[in-house]
């Protein structure tokens, strides 16, 4: 890890801190009443949302091992120019869409967007921070994408009754721009400026074949994630039949959103002073008990709280997730790794949504809640048998 004080590199990070905030804020207008939007309001099935969301899936797993690899191969700031633009662009096609093939496009389009965006900015904290302070670090941009996630969600219920559907995608599309003005001020790293005169690709490939902690991770989050992709576009399903109304659905995310807003950082320094491998296993076994409860709210205080609490369980994920991988690879090829991974996990998790969609045609949404918590317990064993060493990544290229 770098010698400079914590201080200056969290001042290093706040470009990129805020430049996440406004990239959430942009897409938790549109997002937080998805699922609401094309059920209720444009008459979608049940299929037809989950073919969506797979879709967004899909072109998030294929667009994160690029954006990964160009992000160890050029600056992260071209990386982050490149999302922001694809997320303005489909959102912009969104407004416009009544149909499933033009929403899946402009969901394709954004797909690419949030790989981009999400990689660059996670692979420029990790190498800002270092693996001693890493989830603290990427705790602290976490902690400021959350701000613009429940600012987003508190907003968009409102936003969407007095001015509408189309107005809250364009106003959408054109915040996903605010960021490129604070791009400017996003500073790289002196072994960063021309990474690519030392760099050679890693083989995904041969990652995933002889990394035994990557292998162990993907083979363990992909059920995780497959269980989350199940029911997490249905929140604002399950709201709306509970009787609230787009602005207090709109408050349902804000409570998850605000809970990981409180309990991020946190989770960050815990993860530093507990390992990261605990506060990932913690985080599993507590989404299964968030989901459940979240199911099983059925008026509106108690679907407050249970969202609450599954916001603060959220938040022990991509702190501890993160902080695993530099520790194994000692800090070399990051953004290759943790683009293999979120590869591969997406890609394996795309049938997510098409399950839920079609358990909602079949059990309705309690199905949903039950099948997904319990498919997410499936994780648990492949994490127990991580070791958490350092893995030289040179032999890997």
């Amino acid at each position: 890890m770098s010698r400079e004080s914590f201080e200056n590199l969290v001042a290093l990070t706040i470009p990129v801190a805020v430049i996440h905030l406004l990239l959430n804020f942009s897409g938790w207008l549109w997002y937080t009443l998805l699922g609401k939007y094309l059920i209720v309001d444009l008459g979608f099935s049940g299929n037809e949302l989950g073919l969506v969301i797979t879709l967004y899936n899909l072109s998030f797993a294929v667009s994160a091992l690029p954006a990964g690899i160009l992000s160890d191969i050029i600056m992260s700031r071209r990386v982050l120019i490149i999302g922001s633009l694809a997320c303005a662009l489909g959102t912009l096609i969104m407004a416009f869409s009544g149909d499933v093939v033009t929403m899946s496009l402009a969901c394709l389009i954004i797909g690419v967007g949030d790989a981009f965006t999400l990689t660059a900015i996670t692979v420029h904290t990790v190498k800002s921070g270092g693996v001693r302070r890493l989830a603290t670090l990427y705790g602290f941009v976490l902690w400021a994408g959350s701000i613009g996630e429940f600012l987003g969600s508190f907003m968009s219920g409102y936003v969407k009754e007095y001015l509408g559907s189309q107005a809250l995608f364009i106003l959408s599309s054109i915040t996903s721009l605010f960021p490129l003005p604070a791009l400017l001020l996003v500073r790289e790293r002196p072994h960063e400026e021309h990474p690519a005169r030392s760099i050679s690709p890693v083989s995904p490939l041969k990652l995933l074949r002889f990394h035994d902690i990557l292998r162990l991770m993907m083979l363990g989050l992909i059920f995780h994630t497959i269980g989350y992709q199940m029911f997490f576009p249905f929140i604002s399903v399950h709201a709306s039949f509970a009787g609230l109304a787009d602005r207090e659905i709109g408050m349902v995310n804000f409570a998850i959103l605000f809970s990981t807003f409180i309990v991020t950082l946190p989770c960050g320094i815990l993860a530093d002073k507990i390992g990261s491998k605990p506060m990932l296993l913690s985080h599993v076994i507590l989404s299964s008990v968030s989901w459940m409860l979240y199911g099983l709210s059925n008026d509106i205080l108690l679907i407050f709280l249970a969202a609450a609490f599954l916001g603060a369980v959220n938040a022990m994920d991509y702190p501890s997730r993160r902080r695993l991988l530099v520790e194994a690879s000692g800090e070399k090829a990051i953004g290759a790794l943790i683009g293999t991974l979120d590869f591969f996990i997406n890609l394996s998790s795309i049938p997510g949504p098409m399950i839920g969609g079609a358990l909602y045609e079949l059990t309705g949404l309690s199905g949903i809640f039950w099948i997904a918590s319990l498919i997410n317990l499936a994780s648990i064993p492949f994490l127990l048998k991580i070791r958490v060493h350092v893995i030289p990544m040179e032999k890997f290229r």
